[in-house]
């Protein structure tokens, strides 16, 4: 907790393999907003093709930013290709549960085809 008048003004973070390959990505409605209607951090440790650990954060889908271990299940120990990260977007968002007016969200946040997905996967083909 920081104390009034504190500021932060450094994070250090270890240096660990899946760093080296990280991407972020956001949808927003217009350029003029700030906020991501759906966003995806991926990071993934390679061994050539093979994904031999993930990590993955969804924005913007839920009511706080949220890890997927589901996604990291389905991303480890495959192959980095387009079928990887469709099973991957499909395990992030199983389950999902849409509130009254966020239901294009899901579709915002699924498949390799979708924005939080593209860029990812196009880096590491």
């Amino acid at each position: 907790m920081l104390e009034p008048g504190e500021l932060i003004t450094a994070i250090e973070l270890p240096a660990v393999p899946w760093f080296a390959r990280s991407c972020y990505q956001k949808v927003r409605d217009r350029a003029s907003y700030e906020f991501a209607l759906a966003a995806a951090a991926v990071a993934l440790d390679l061994d050539g093709r093979t994904i031999r650990a993930a990590r993955v954060a969804l924005g913007g889908v839920a009511t706080k930013p949220w890890r997927s271990a589901a996604a990291e299940r389905a991303l480890t120990g495959a192959r980095a290709e387009a079928a990887t990260f469709r099973a991957a977007a499909e395990a992030a968002l199983a389950g999902a549960r849409p509130q009254k007016d966020n239901a294009f969200k899901i579709e915002l946040a699924s498949g390799p085809s979708s924005a939080p997905w593209r860029r990812p996967w196009r880096s590491w083909r």
